[in-house]
């Protein structure tokens, strides 16, 4: 009887075939990032002899950070060589942050 009924089982309720695992399709195209980057480098080549020194290590280092996110969203990196876009990009968002407190502290707290 036990075998019978897990007969009838197989057949009412099969189990899902298993199919390899794909890597997952990344979806969408990433427009504004994209005019965002356009706009930053615009600014920086426009800009680039009246910025100071901390206004070109800020746009650089926000370009870097842009260009390491669209890196990684785009291509294929192995473990290794996204660990070290994301912390890449990590740092130039802090050297970017950085770089934008310096400027608001020269510009408006400085004498």
């Amino acid at each position: 009887m036990a075998r019978q009924y897990k007969k009838i089982l197989k057949k009412i309720h099969p189990k899902p075939k298993r199919t390899p695992d794909k890597p997952q399709e990344k979806v969408g195209r990433d427009y504004l990032l994209v005019v965002i980057m356009a706009i930053t480098i615009l600014f920086m080549v426009v800009g680039w002899e009246k910025f100071t020194l901390v206004n070109r290590v800020l746009y650089v280092a926000l370009t870097v950070a842009l260009s390491t996110t669209y890196a990684r969203r785009h291509y294929d990196f192995t473990e290794k060589q996204d660990l070290w876009a994301e912390r890449l990009g990590y740092v130039a968002i802090a050297v970017s942050t950085i770089a934008f407190v310096v400027n608001v502290y020269q510009n408006f707290f400085a004498s």
